[in-house]
């Protein structure tokens, strides 16, 4: 039998009994020993006086669904009178299915909707949500590794939609391509109880930390992490640039009521084709109000094309400057947006850290909601994302 126990991951106990029916394969099993230590007393009792058979799902084996009918005995201490029944760790008092099972349909969910893991294992989804939750909890926010390592590394903090303007705010070491949680929402007392819970001996590593530009992140940072040199990724800067753009152009599409297409903007003018550089050229003379706009995201591109951060910071100075002479209200509010975010924009010629990992476990999210055709509960939609990136961790292979 020891085949059979191995095969169930089992060292402790023996399979006395094997079955399989149609709907599924059924193992007895029962302790290896014929003794049981008293939790009281920690002595080992020899008196068994009672039984009991507990039927507990089990995951799969052969493809088919595996039932344990486990024999559990009962136990009387000639030490110290107690009577205690003998425990096992793969299951808790009054569950139904080990802890095998419970990762197996778990695991279940990485890639698939929560009516497939109802349809295949037959547990509901009220019951698939307390199991994930279970299972993930313990791993969010948990810089074990971090503190285990003890290298330097950075933060990533980055938002994205949940739904519509509804953001949450994932935090990641970019380092190491670790996404650490995910929060409810934007908010800065949140953000602030996160970055205090990150243990002491591992604050010192974090070196630098890569946000947008929003002041929540910038002062939740500051605050609770003021040895941090702040990074404001590249990426946003270019974004900000491009949506800027195309809010002047919404503006000149109402106001003459002809369609002005975005494309040809947020292309980089090194990937435009002679005819569409010659289409943006004849836009432009058209609408010279959107020139401005264009050239500035262009010299902005031109801006992290440089080595050294001296070079970057005389860009930076001339666009600023250019922004701020003119007479347009959008260009003067863009150049004194650049101008307070200066410093943390120039910080990316330090290490050149940018939150492009973030940015991909973005996509990997919105995937994760096509999946499961969307999210009504945000917590179990976090812990499902979680669950994605942390599966080969919290849902490895375990004993019985």
């Amino acid at each position: 039998m020891w085949n059979s126990s191995i095969l169930l991951g089992s060292f402790r106990f023996l399979i006395t009994k094997a079955i399989r029916t149609k709907e599924a394969v059924i193992f007895h099993v029962r302790s290896r020993r014929k003794t049981a230590v008293c939790p009281l007393c920690k002595k080992r009792s020899h008196t068994a006086h009672g039984l009991q058979v507990r039927r507990l799902h089990h995951g799969t084996v052969l493809d088919m669904p595996c039932i344990l009918h486990v024999t559990k005995r009962r136990f009387f201490c000639l030490f110290c009178n107690h009577t205690f029944q003998e425990s096992f760790d793969f299951a808790t008092a009054y569950q139904r299915a080990t802890l095998k099972h419970k990762r197996e349909v778990i695991n279940n969910l990485a890639d698939r909707s929560f009516s497939s893991g109802t349809k295949r294992y037959g547990v509901s989804y009220s019951t698939q949500r307390k199991w994930l939750i279970e299972l993930v909890s313990d791993s969010v926010y948990n810089f074990e590794e971090e503190k285990k390592c003890n290298a330097p590394f950075v933060l990533g903090i980055d938002e994205v939609s949940f739904a519509g303007r509804d953001l949450v705010t994932t935090i990641g070491n970019i380092t190491t391509h670790k996404l650490k949680g995910v929060l409810r929402s934007r908010r800065k007392d949140e953000l602030k109880k996160v970055l205090k819970s990150i243990p002491s001996e591992v604050k010192p590593l974090i070196v630098e930390a890569v946000i947008d530009m929003c002041p929540l992140y910038l002062n939740a940072v500051q605050e609770v992490l003021p040895h941090v040199q702040i990074v404001v990724d590249h990426f946003h800067i270019i974004q900000d640039a491009n949506r800027r753009i195309d809010s002047m152009r919404l503006i000149l599409q109402d106001i003459f009521k002809k369609s002005i297409p975005r494309y040809i903007f947020t292309k980089n003018k090194e990937d435009l084709t002679s005819s569409q550089t010659q289409y943006l050229t004849e836009i432009i003379k058209r609408y010279p109000e959107l020139k401005m706009f264009w050239e500035t995201k262009e010299r902005l591109r031109t801006m992290y094309q440089t080595k050294t951060k001296e070079k970057a910071t005389e860009h930076l100075r001339l666009i600023i400057a250019t922004l701020t002479s003119t007479d347009d209200g959008e260009l003067i509010s863009w150049g004194r947006t650049l101008s307070r975010w200066g410093p943390y924009i120039l910080n990316y010629w330090n290490n050149k850290s940018t939150n492009g990992f973030m940015e991909g476990m973005h996509n990997k999210m919105k995937l994760i909601k096509r999946i499961s055709f969307g999210f009504k509960n945000k917590e179990v939609f976090i812990h499902k994302v979680m669950l994605s990136v942390l599966v080969g961790v919290l849902l490895g292979h375990t004993n019985i």
